[in-house]
């Protein structure tokens, strides 16, 4: 299909998107597709049913339609091999967060059991804000151990550390080969700083968080999206990869929405694509928009704005999540003074080190750059002004939605790329020195190696045999009524279709066929 699109006669495996090899992106697109026929077979079915599987592994036999040329690739697999052996530590020494208890990993129980379910988050509110990453790892239990949701993490790791590999030892674009670079020291400037280090940069937290996965997806989308805009350059097939980018980051988190508005702007100025063009692609988040609805009766969850007033709609569960998340999150809120909020949210620890180390290497990456370029003309200030109001929109959004540093990861690294947007005006030097290329080269391999914690290390040399496993906790509950329980301390069900967080008066309906959870009215 890319080969069609690109309307280029050349085997797959020699096209590129966005000037790196697509073999950097198989591994993506296969998730992609996996975790949407997944999500969409959930209409009907249960996601434990042995059908799905067997449809999406019917696709593989695809893969060997073309002729495979592992010599000429070699170097792209080798590093994707190690990579993944390295990030596979990690799987030695983890353990779950604590929203997987709260409702992750009950919400994939009910996945696996039954086909969708109108008013699920009537159940537990946290129900509605679950993102594709559920869908996807809801198939990949393997009994009671849930080792493989902790791979999804590393999987979108690899994807990434295999593209910032690719742009600075094999790709001779200058603006992905500088940016990926400066990523290349930003992981590494990670390890130091106050307390230790920690500057916003892709850190492997419990299973399972789509933190990781949509911050890569979100600072891959950005980089494209200003690559297009900067270059004018509008190709058809890279406008339609990005539109499947984009949706699939927007099902792991509400929050990149802004990236259809860059879209929106460069189909604008495109004359190759047209929005007709666009049907079939943006059909998936049609139905996910519908998913929400049935789930939750908003299109947005928890856009109060967005909600229809069907008869699971409940109105304390949408606000209540918002407020709860908000809270948490210590963000601010519209009206309010934002100095005080920001005089009171830099008193956090965790915010405190992560803005502090963040500025720091930011300051450095500068540094860097002015070694690494040299300026050969004035970029025109037109040029930057979109891309940085689009980074200032997602600080907004993430300020007023959820000021946690890990859910900007993202923005982040994006931020840092900025600092060479203009890649048109630069000259690097030394372009062709050994010694820059292997201290690259040592600096990339000591970042991927510090991705895993110290831990997950020990753990590995002790036993190096040893099969990784986690399952969830067992726990006690109490029973509430009409066989509803409650989980005996806390708010943690883990896996138990018959329990709810907290005391609801709910009761099991059916519409058009499909089970519903609605709240009793008083």
């Amino acid at each position: 299909m890319i080969a069609k699109l690109s309307k280029k006669s050349i085997l797959p495996d020699e096209i590129k998107l966005f000037e790196t090899s697509v073999l950097i992106f198989y591994p993506l697109f296969g998730v992609i597709f996996f975790s949407n026929v997944v999500f969409i077979s959930n209409f009907l079915l249960p996601l434990k049913n042995p059908i799905i599987l067997i449809f999406c592994s019917i696709f593989i036999i695809f893969n060997f339609y073309n002729r495979f040329d592992f010599l000429k690739y070699k170097y792209t697999y080798l590093i994707s091999i190690i990579n993944l052996s390295i990030l596979s530590i990690s799987s030695y020494d983890i353990n779950f967060q604590y929203d997987a208890g709260y409702y992750h990993l009950n919400y994939q129980n009910w996945l696996r059991e039954e086909k969708l379910i109108f008013g699920l988050n009537n159940l537990n509110a946290a129900f509605g804000t679950s993102s594709i990453i559920d869908y996807l790892s809801a198939p990949l239990w393997i009994g009671n151990n849930l080792i493989l949701l902790h791979y999804i993490t590393i999987f979108f790791l690899v994807v990434l550390v295999n593209f910032l590999f690719y742009h600075v030892f094999i790709s001779y674009n200058k603006y992905f080969y500088l940016s990926s670079i400066l990523i290349i020291f930003f992981a590494f400037l990670d390890n130091f700083g106050l307390n230790g280090g920690r500057n916003g940069f892709f850190t492997i937290h419990g299973i399972i968080k789509p933190d990781v996965a949509s911050g890569i997806v979100f600072y891959l989308c950005c980089l494209f999206l200003t690559y297009i805009f900067i270059n004018k350059n509008y190709k058809k097939i890279e406008i339609l990869t990005l539109n499947i980018l984009i949706i699939f980051s927007y099902q792991l988190k509400i929050s990149s929405a802004l990236l259809f508005f860059f879209l929106l702007w460069i189909l604008l100025k495109s004359k190759t694509v047209s929005f007709k063009s666009l049907f079939v692609t943006n059909f998936i988040l049609i139905l996910w928009l519908i998913k929400n609805v049935l789930l939750t009766s908003c299109l947005i969850y928890p856009i109060e704005l967005s909600c229809l007033q069907l008869p699971w709609y409940n109105i304390e569960a949408i606000v209540g999540i918002k407020n709860v998340t908000s809270d948490f999150n210590n963000s601010y809120i519209i009206g309010t003074s934002i100095i005080l909020w920001f005089q009171n949210w830099i008193l956090i620890e965790i915010n405190k080190t992560v803005i502090y180390n963040f500025l720091s290497s930011l300051g450095i990456l500068f540094i860097i750059k002015l070694f690494l370029t040299k300026k050969i003309k004035k970029i025109n200030m037109k040029e930057v002004i979109f891309p940085i109001s689009f980074l200032l929109g997602n600080l907004i959004i993430w300020i007023v939605g959820a000021a946690h540093p890990r859910f900007v990861y993202g923005l982040f690294a994006y931020s840092i790329s900025l600092l060479v947007i203009n890649f048109k005006f630069l000259e690097i030097r030394n372009t062709k020195s050994n010694f820059k290329n292997l201290l690259f080269l040592g600096l990339f391999m000591f970042s991927v190696l510090l991705i895993p914690r110290i831990n997950s290390y020990k753990a590995f040399i002790e036993d190096p045999f040893r099969k990784p496993e986690i399952s969830a906790e067992i726990i006690e509950y109490r029973n509430f009524k009409d066989n509803w329980v409650l989980p005996k301390n806390g708010d943690q069900c883990w896996i138990n279709l018959d329990c709810m967080p907290y005391k609801k008066n709910v009761y099991k309906t059916k519409y058009f066929g499909f089970e519903g959870i609605v709240i009793k009215k008083n």
